[in-house]
């Protein structure tokens, strides 16, 4: 467990990558329960949207992240990294949402969220992105600059796909 804790440090910090993953499917599916619990607790936290529509959007997010990961790997001929490269992008997501708990639970307890934890989540999604698209670089075997632009446009897709679903999610916001 320590060695896997390390791991997705060292990919949150750009020095291990998803060729690093242990390509253990079983593992998989624990990531995605843990990610799934925390996303409903950080869902509770959140002011202007039920549960269900955020939980939702989360659902939406991750499954265009990871159809686009396998879309893009098989095109590549390279769909033998999938399984390393969804473990890379939810224990990230799972990192990066444990480290958002605590901005969550200042704006519930201040029963709004002041401007300058709306600063650190945007430098939270900030650096979600920049992990993302390293995890692109490595695993699609693509530039830095493409690798970037795949995060970025998914993340635009997403807000997109969102949108067209749900519109009073982005309206809340």
């Amino acid at each position: 467990m320590n060695a896997l804790l390390k791991l997705y440090a060292g990919l949150c910090l750009f020095r291990r990558g998803p060729e690093d993953m242990p390509p253990i499917p079983p593992l998989l599916g624990i990531l995605l329960a843990l990610w799934m619990v925390l996303q409903l607790l950080a869902a509770s936290l959140q002011t202007g949207l039920t549960l269900a529509q955020m939980v939702g959007a989360q659902l939406i997010a991750l499954g265009l992240v990871l159809g686009a990961s396998a879309a893009i790997l098989t095109f590549k001929g390279l769909r033998q990294r999938w399984l390393q490269t969804a473990l890379a992008l939810v224990g990230v997501d799972i990192a990066l949402t444990l480290v958002s708990l605590p901005l969550l639970l200042l704006g519930h307890a201040a029963g709004g969220t002041p401007g300058f934890i709306n600063g650190l989540y945007l430098l939270l999604i900030s650096w979600q992105l920049a992990v993302q698209s390293f995890i692109f670089h490595r695993a699609f075997a693509v530039g830095p600059l493409l690798g970037l632009a795949l995060a970025f446009g998914l993340f635009i897709l997403t807000f997109l796909l969102i949108g067209m679903a749900m519109p009073e999610a982005l309206q809340a916001g």
